[in-house]
């Protein structure tokens, strides 16, 4: 149960609230002295503090704020006599979580208490589900071996804790949202709230209503006031996906929340203070849209501090295997010749693409093996067209497979290191067998040392 402080310089309130809260179970102290409760408070941990708001050596709100030196988080309760209301609320305005006036009905000290244990099991949960959340979403979760992907977690970590402004430059569906999510959860803003917004999905006045939020009749159908993202990602990260699809009256907005640090509500005249940090993305050239005049040049320079180009899937192939084996989680398997065509494929849909392609596959592949023929055509009309249609289907499939031997022996000494005895066993097979394999195939281990 939980452990409650009270504190008044009357005995009689302190044995009574003590009578009462030890029949419900609460592991109660009192303290008469103000000063011997603080000393009581920094040995001993408690939940909940129940004080007197008038008491010797200081008052109530001078104790609570002694306390919240020691304990940020204590949830301290103010009891007052009803002609000194004004200065519970005061304390409240300070921290206190609540007060009650003396003389109390006990149901409502009960009640009171329950909404502040209530309050700290919900600030819990929160706290674990936001270092799941951190965990989830930590760089350390994106899938790459690559340099190119290696390269970005490394920028990741530098620019983790800044508070500038972060720009993502990437195809369609490389992931440039988990990125910025990355960003988020590895830094000092983790444990506030990460908001995403696609700014190409909402026409110009929705979007600004998302983003700075309304007052009631700001336009036709705004029924009722509404908070916007920035005020709700307040302490945290707002993420604005493809940014170049913004109107010219949303990009000055934006620069002036960059600058300024304050937005208006639409309908209101009134600003409003928010602590954001901002990270964008772009699937298309920002450069060549500010010489057409259709993104603004300053509005660049603000949201580019810190610029990550994400590679394409097609740029980190040797990925491919690892991002596979990933999707399929154990419910089915690769056949060798089928891994090999989508190793040559193109993959104009990135990451996203080879995602969805895995899952269609697990659901309409009649074996426990992905097969080649399993593979949409137009994978294998694309990849099929590399191979000499002289060939019969029994030599075509031999050089595919090759091919793949080749690439794959590659790809694991790159993982190795250029071991060739871990790289062996990495494969399944003998260290003799693979140094045959490296001759026949002219690879040299040498080149994948570190």
């Amino acid at each position: 149960m939980a452990r409650i402080l009270v504190i008044d310089d009357d005995e009689s309130t302190c044995n009574l609230l003590a009578r009462i809260l030890r029949k419900e179970g609460f592991h109660i102290k009192t303290e008469k002295s103000p000063l011997d409760a603080l000393t009581s408070f920094r040995r001993s941990g408690f939940d909940i503090v129940i004080t007197d708001f008038y008491m010797p050596e200081m008052n109530g709100a001078e104790l609570l704020e002694e306390m919240r030196k020691i304990n940020p988080d204590v949830d301290v309760m103010i009891m007052t006599a009803f002609a000194t209301v004004d200065n519970a609320v005061d304390a409240m305005r300070k921290g206190a979580y609540d007060y009650i006036v003396k003389p109390f009905q006990n149901d409502d000290l009960l009640l009171s208490i329950k909404r502040i244990l209530e309050k700290r099991r919900l600030s819990e949960e929160n706290k674990q589900l936001r270092s799941e959340l951190s965990k989830k979403y930590s760089f350390h979760n994106i899938l790459g071996k690559t340099p190119a992907i290696q390269n970005i977690f490394a920028l990741i970590e530098k620019i983790a804790d800044s508070d500038a402004t972060a720009l993502l430059i990437g195809e369609s569906g490389t992931g440039k949202e988990l990125v910025a999510r990355a960003i988020h959860y590895s830094g000092k803003r983790k444990d506030k709230n990460f908001v995403a917004i696609n700014c190409s999905a909402l026409p110009d006045t929705l979007l600004e209503s998302e983003l700075f939020g309304h007052t009631k009749g700001a336009f036709t159908g705004a029924t009722e006031s509404k908070q916007g993202l920035f005020e709700y990602a307040d302490g945290g990260t707002l993420f604005l996906d493809e940014i170049a699809d913004t109107s010219p009256s949303v990009q000055a907005k934006l620069l002036r929340v960059i600058e300024d640090k304050r937005i208006r509500k639409l309908g209101e005249n009134k600003e409003i203070e928010v602590d954001v940090r901002i990270i964008t993305a772009t699937s298309r050239n920002l450069r060549k849209l500010i010489d057409e005049s259709t993104f603004r040049e300053d509005l660049f320079y603000r949201i580019n501090v810190f610029p990550l180009n994400i590679p394409s899937l097609r740029d980190r192939k040797d990925d491919i295997p690892l991002l596979i084996e990933h999707f399929l989680k154990d419910r089915k398997r690769i056949d060798s010749a089928a891994l090999d065509i989508l190793m040559n494929y193109r993959w104009p849909g990135n990451v996203r693409e080879l995602e969805n392609m895995i899952e269609r596959l697990i659901v309409f592949s009649v074996s426990d093996a992905i097969m080649p023929e399993d593979l949409p055509s137009e994978v294998k009309d694309i990849v099929c067209k590399k191979i000499d249609d002289t060939l019969s289907y029994q030599e075509a499939k031999k050089r595919v497979i090759e091919e793949f031997n080749q690439n794959f022996i590659a790809y694991t000494l790159r993982q190795t290191g250029g071991n060739v005895t871990r790289a062996a066993e990495k494969l399944g097979i003998d260290r003799a067998n693979l140094q045959r394999l490296l001759r026949k195939y002219g690879i040299a281990s040498t080149e994948y040392r570190e």
